[in-house]
């Protein structure tokens, strides 16, 4: 076989390797943009399901297909108060802002109320449209906040609450959850090893 016909043979199967990792690349961008995506647990407001450190997967896509259950565990996109400071800092100075910042802060809570339910809390406890609720997973007495109740979730949103209920922002604070606002379902955790496991 002559050198040129060799050299072009390498460089077909180059150009197949290419393909192939390019290929890979993109699948993998399109999982983890669309499908699922690692998220990382900060705080205690979810103990003692989820810890503080711990690392799951959420799944995006469920909810374009159904909406949110009862007792889904969800991360879910919240936007807080503009800034107080009207200026940013960094290496290059001072900045002042024409418009104040707004921050956008990812939570994970569990769904408590669907549109239509009439929400109350009495003595430490939740109750779902007149019914108690039975909550095998709450870490302390529920308490009321800033929000009145009993409260009736309107149409496309949901009403959350952290499972250590004593420690935690929760709709009780910041109000029902838009759908569009629910970035995906917590599904597993992935780290560390020893908690590894399917998340109810």
């Amino acid at each position: 076989m002559e050198k040129k016909e060799i050299y072009k043979k390498i460089l077909f199967e180059i150009i197949d390797w290419i393909k192939i990792f390019v290929f890979a690349i993109l699948i993998v961008v399109i999982i983890r943009g669309f499908v699922i995506e690692p998220v990382i647990v900060n705080g205690i407001s979810m103990e003692d399901t989820l810890f503080n450190g711990q690392k799951l997967l959420i799944y995006k896509l469920g909810y374009f297909f159904h909406p949110p259950k009862r007792g889904d565990i969800v991360v879910l996109r919240y936007q807080s108060l503009p800034s107080t400071s009207n200026s940013i800092s960094g290496k290059w100075g001072s900045l002042s802002r024409a418009f104040p910042a707004v921050a956008e802060i990812d939570y994970i809570k569990r769904v408590i109320g669907l549109p239509g339910d009439k929400i109350d809390i009495i003595e430490g406890y939740v109750y779902v449209n007149g019914e108690k609720l039975e909550e095998v997973y709450v870490k302390g007495k529920t308490y009321k906040d800033v929000m009145d109740f009993p409260v009736v979730v309107p149409e496309n949103t949901v009403f959350v609450m952290g499972d250590n209920r004593e420690y935690s922002k929760d709709s009780r604070t910041i109000g029902f959850v838009e759908f569009n606002r629910i970035r995906g379902k917590a599904i597993l955790r992935i780290w560390p090893l020893k908690d590894l496991g399917i998340i109810k």
